[in-house]
């Protein structure tokens, strides 16, 4: 790629996708912005023109994903009391498995590299959003097996998302069925 990157390329997305495969391959601790500039082929000033660090470049690749839940979860805190009903919750984990699946290769990298993920500066808005969303999902006061459940289901939509020869239509479906069965949700509503 030449200095101002290939026509009609976004250079930005670009370095994204190289540090992810970087990041991926060799952790983000390892990871350096000359290799990313190496790898697109431009100089290392160019990387900086676009971003002055590695965690920058982090939290771009970040940001889909927390401003994506932020954006569920306000939306289920708005009407808080309708997660009462099944189908509410329902919808509210289709959501969330679907904006996983939608950034499903940073979220596995994520999984896989907690120690680099720990350099985001979204690391905290990740937490909360994590804690919002496990008690939107409990609903008020649980008993242990239900804390416990709910736990579980958290773990197995982020968890499954590490298995890359699995179609995502497939891997939707499937995930979505055990969810449910761990959150003794309905697949649909009584009577439709």
């Amino acid at each position: 790629m030449s200095e101002q990157g290939r026509a009609g390329t976004d250079t930005a997305a670009c370095i994204r996708e190289v540090a992810l495969d970087l990041f991926s391959r060799q952790g983000y601790e390892r990871s350096t912005l000359r290799e990313i500039a190496d790898a697109l082929g431009i100089s290392k000033a160019a990387v900086y023109y676009h971003y002055r660090t590695k965690v920058e470049i982090l939290d771009d690749l970040l940001r889909p994903s927390v401003e994506g839940e932020e954006s569920i979860i306000s939306d289920a805190e708005a009407d808080a009391s309708a997660l009462a009903d099944a189908a509410h919750r329902r919808a509210l984990v289709e959501r969330y498995v679907d904006l996983l699946l939608a950034n499903r290769r940073v979220t596995t990298y994520a999984l896989n590299d907690l120690a680099g993920i720990a350099n985001s500066t979204h690391l905290e808005r990740m937490r909360h959003n994590d804690a919002r969303l496990v008690s939107l999902l409990a609903n008020g006061d649980l008993s242990v097996q239900q804390r416990v459940r709910t736990a579980a289901a958290m773990g197995a939509m982020v968890a499954v998302l590490a298995l890359p020869d699995v179609p995502e239509d497939v891997l939707r479906r499937e995930l979505l069925a055990v969810v449910r069965e761990v959150l003794d949700l309905p697949a649909k509503d009584p009577g439709t």
